[in-house]
């Protein structure tokens, strides 16, 4: 063959293989990564181990108790990383830890009550707004009460107050008594719920239940969550679950100390601009026939470093 017809011959073949390779596109590599995440998708929520959930869902993120299967699905719309949480309730985590002086457990408040501590003795007890219930707890164990039972709007408040309690009768022996006579810590009880009615209505059914109710710096988030008429209300009814002869020992905020929340939320600034019933006026409606306090007496100041927290503590009568 001549060499010139065979050289040629090659660079036409390898002309042709090159226009081949320019009109196919090149083939797609298959993606085993679909595969493998359409088969994770078709893993239900309930497949999940419940254990597994409420490791990524820390409550400490959630404004408000859901179930957790909605708390994943909305975890999103929940709150970004940066943001600050909103405490609409006064609900806070950390309460008694900015409040309190010391790193041991002292609140200031048991330094005004020690003084009536007769008071306390063998008495049933509502402790309202009760947070994480190491207030309910230290009042349970000096005053020596027959019963206490805190009450809170946030429900993992109250799962840390039990927490704290089971924390307490951990300590005891086993064949310990205290169970069996319902004394302390036997004698302390914790219950998440609102203790601002639906409607005034429900007013008629209640019953005397306590003794002493306790009502500590919770005046300022009623009046700001639930305007005029939920205060009313909450003081009305306190009035009517307490005893002949019971007591309201009274803590509330002054209107001055309500400004700096009052942008919270839209309801709770409707609210502020509304208010007519302010806290230089609760004394007049305690005791007036409306709700029916007989007499009220300071039982104190509590000699607190912050001048927010050198609130006069009131005593009212029934």
């Amino acid at each position: 063959m001549d060499l010139s017809f065979a050289q040629t011959h090659i660079e036409t073949e390898i002309h042709k293989r090159d226009e081949n390779l320019r009109e196919e596109p090149p083939a797609k590599k298959p993606r085993t990564e679909n595969k493998n995440s359409a088969e994770i998708t078709k893993v239900s929520k309930e497949d999940v181990p419940s254990g597994s959930v409420q490791q990524r869902c820390s409550p400490r993120k959630r404004l408000d108790i859901r179930p957790l299967n909605e708390s994943l699905q909305q975890k999103s719309a929940i709150l970004p990383k940066k943001c600050k949480q909103k405490f609409i309730y006064g609900n806070y985590s950390k309460y008694y830890g900015y409040r309190n002086m010391d790193k041991v457990f002292h609140d200031v408040r048991l330094d005004v009550f020690n003084a009536y501590c007769d008071l306390f003795t063998e008495k049933s007890v509502l402790d309202i707004g009760c947070n994480t219930g190491i207030l309910t707890i230290e009042i349970a164990r000096r005053f020596k009460v027959k019963s206490i039972i805190g009450l809170d709007i946030d429900r993992h408040l109250i799962d840390q107050a039990f927490k704290a309690l089971n924390r307490r009768k951990k300590l005891l022996p086993f064949d310990n008594e205290s169970k069996r006579m319902e004394i302390f810590p036997f004698n302390i009880n914790f219950v998440h719920g609102n203790y601002v009615l639906k409607d005034d209505v429900l007013l008629e059914i209640e019953k005397p239940k306590f003794e002493i109710i306790l009502c500590l710096s919770l005046t300022k988030w009623i009046h700001l969550n639930f305007g005029d008429k939920g205060i009313k209300q909450t003081f009305r009814r306190m009035f009517l679950q307490l005893k002949p002869q019971g007591v309201l020992i009274l803590e509330a905020q002054c209107f001055n100390n309500y400004a700096k929340r009052k942008r919270i939320t839209d309801t709770i600034y409707h609210n502020y601009r509304a208010i007519e019933f302010f806290p230089q006026d609760f004394h007049t409606y305690l005791l007036s026939a409306e709700v029916g306090f007989k007499s009220c007496e300071l039982m104190g100041v509590p000699d607190h470093s912050k001048a927010g927290f050198q609130r006069p503590i009131y005593i009212f009568y029934k």
